[in-house]
């Protein structure tokens, strides 16, 4: 194995032997003190040399001479303790076997381990209050039957991490090596295992523990591991069949299940939520598809922030039937009203926003699967653009104070009809601005991780089966974000849009969610989240692209201004150009050709609000169709 190049001095390893020999300069003072003859000087010094030499040979021996002070815990305690004791041992055979002429109390060696144990502990115990670690944790010990666990990360995130978990009890796995990613300590030694530097150290310790070991883990130590370290410790872990888990700082030490996330690159954003609490607190909230999996994400935060009541608006039985019940029963204070409705019903839809009166609406219901939507055009039409339209005009009537419409990254430079409609919501919402007495804004998604219908339980299917895993093109990319981080940034533009009116009114709220993310890697790290190996265990194939789809997403029209917003990692887009005065009028009729399922027509007018909007195989249709004949 790869090993660095063992260092024996360090400061910490040179106070202790200093610690050692004023520590035996002691003994012979307290030995001295209860009547004993005193020593000649020069068996005094012979006899410090001998404890200093025997202490040093003894730290080196127990792995304690790179120990840092700081990070001391009960198993470098224990460990102390039988260094000190061999160094008394070795004292002990030396001065009164191999050398009886150096007259010295036979009492003072045991009085030395006393006092050195002491004074080192003492030392190491106050290195830790001064850097913040505390004597709590000093003497948890490390849990029986805990599995062997190579460590990798951020060095201080591990010792934080650790610390953590000896808070609440004895540490529930036991560490054998640390692997830095960011270098530092290496050669130094922490709860009994050693810290290493680089990634390429990982499989040979790896493969070296399951020598000794019979069960070998490997943690993640982070929130948001490096995506490189994750991806590494995914591909050893499935190369040697071992297990790979997460422990997140300040968990105490839980080993958690690796999530896809960890391997995107991308640190997830916890947004501050105080702002949505200013706006929801005692307020009257309704959501639009609130059984859906961001929406039901969207309630269960909002129900956290203390609203007096939520309307839950949704077309399916069992999706309202199952977020109502958990909000009721984690909630029971808060007032839960569940409504099944199609947001197409504009006599319904008024119908609930005139009896409850929501003061803020979050409008999430959607259709969303590109594919399936270029099959059913019109219906993407109607749902995602019509049934914005009556949310919207509902909402307006009754004087909401904040209105926030979830769109998607589709809807720039759309290419596919759900996008189309969904761009053209975006106006209308913008429109809705100008008109309206609350603010009124548009939310851009990119891929919600494990969302219902989304790539991750597709694959998850697909390895289960044993494979294969299908991709539509190897170079394929798109944005991704947590279904958390999602439901957040609605909330974020929800409070960001009241507090600012009218200055930010009909601005697209875009979370930064750092660089895209090519499928396949997406598909080759949860091949080996599940134990196996890319390619030899389970094959992935390309079918190339389906009806709708581009290989690359945007976030931003070329057109629009991006500017930061006071939420860090939160951005907000304004378009200069305002929506056409005519807009619900071409809006009306894209819904009118719709619902009676022309579809050519119903694009035509697409395109007269969206000039530049072009699907694969539109051109030779549209060009035998006269505009005429369609108005």
């Amino acid at each position: 194995m790869n090993r660095h190049k063992l260092k024996i001095f360090s400061t910490g390893y040179l106070i202790d032997i200093a610690l050692a020999v004023l520590s035996f300069w002691l003994a012979l003072y307290l030995a001295y003190g209860i009547g004993l003859e005193p020593a000649s000087i020069e068996g005094t010094i012979i006899a410090l040399v001998c404890y200093g030499i025997s202490m040093a040979v003894a730290l080196v021996a127990f792995r304690l001479n790179q120990l840092v002070w700081r990070w001391t815990s009960a198993d470098d305690l224990v460990r102390l303790s039988q260094a000190i004791a061999a160094a008394g041992i070795g004292t002990v055979a030396v001065l009164f076997f191999v050398d009886p002429s150096v007259t010295v109390p036979r009492i003072s060696p045991a009085l030395a381990a006393l006092v050195s144990l002491v004074l080192m502990a003492a030392a190491r115990g106050f290195a830790r209050v001064l850097s913040g670690g505390g004597l709590r944790a000093l003497f948890r010990t490390i849990a029986p039957n805990a599995p062997a666990t190579i460590l990798v990360g951020p060095t201080d995130a591990i010792t934080q991490a650790i610390h953590a978990a000896r808070l609440t009890g004895p540490l529930p796995i036991r560490p054998i090596a640390i692997v830095s990613t960011m270098g530092t300590q290496v050669g130094k030694i922490f709860a009994g295992a050693r810290v290493f530097g680089g990634l390429e150290t990982l499989e040979p310790l790896v493969t070296d523990a399951l020598s000794r070991n019979s069960e070998v883990r490997i943690a993640l130590i982070g929130r948001d591991p490096a995506r490189r370290a994750a991806q590494v410790a995914l591909q050893v872990a499935a190369r040697k069949g071992v297990a790979l888990m997460r422990i997140p700082e300040g968990a105490g030490a839980t080993l958690g299940a690796v999530h896809p996330a960890d391997v995107l690159g991308r640190t997830r954003r916890e947004l501050d939520l105080r702002g949505p609490r200013g706006l929801v607190r005692f307020k009257q909230v309704l959501v639009t598809g609130a059984g859906g999996t961001i929406g039901s994400e969207i309630v269960k935060q909002i129900a956290e922030l203390s609203p007096s009541r939520i309307v839950l608006v949704d077309s399916s039985e069992n999706n309202l039937f199952q977020i109502s019940s958990e909000i009721r029963a984690t909630h029971p204070s808060i007032d839960i009203v569940a409504r099944l409705c199609d947001i197409r019903d504009v006599q319904r839809i008024n119908a609930i926003f005139e009896k409850y009166r929501p003061h803020v609406v979050v409008h999430a219901a959607a259709n969303k699967h590109v594919p399936m939507m270029e099959g059913h055009f019109c219906e993407a039409l109607e749902v995602n653009l019509g049934g914005t339209c009556v949310v919207a005009d509902a909402a307006m009537a009754v004087d909401v104070e904040s209105f926030v419409f979830i769109s998607t990254d589709k809807a720039v430079n759309p290419v596919n009809v759900m996008g189309a409609a969904k761009r053209i919501a975006e106006l209308y919402v913008r429109d809705c601005s100008r008109r309206a007495n609350g603010a009124f804004h548009s939310v851009r998604f990119g891929n919600v991780l494990g969302s219902s219908g989304s790539v991750m339980p597709v694959f998850e299917r697909q390895i289960a089966r044993g494979g294969p895993v299908t991709i539509t093109h190897s170079e394929m990319t798109r944005w991704f974000m947590t279904v958390e981080e999602a439901s957040s940034l609605v909330l974020q533009a929800a409070a960001i849009g009241a507090e600012k009116g009218r200055s930010m009114s009909g601005g697209q709220f875009v979370l930064d969610m750092g660089e895209p993310v090519r499928i396949m890697e997406l598909a080759e790290a949860m091949i080996r989240m599940k134990g196996k190996e890319p390619w030899r265990d389970i094959a992935i194939v390309e079918t190339g692209l389906r009806p709708g789809e581009r290989l690359h997403e945007e976030l931003f029209h070329s057109f629009e201004r991006v500017e930061n917003t006071p939420v860090e990692g939160v951005l907000v887009a304004s378009d200069p150009m305002e929506p056409p005065e005519n807009l619900r009028t071409l809006i009306d009729h894209v819904l009118d050709a719709a619902r009676r399922d022309k579809e050519t027509a119903a694009l035509m007018w697409l395109q007269r609000i969206l000039p530049d909007f072009k699907r694969r195989g539109d051109q030779a249709m549209l060009k035998s169709v006269d505009i005429r004949s369609v108005e």
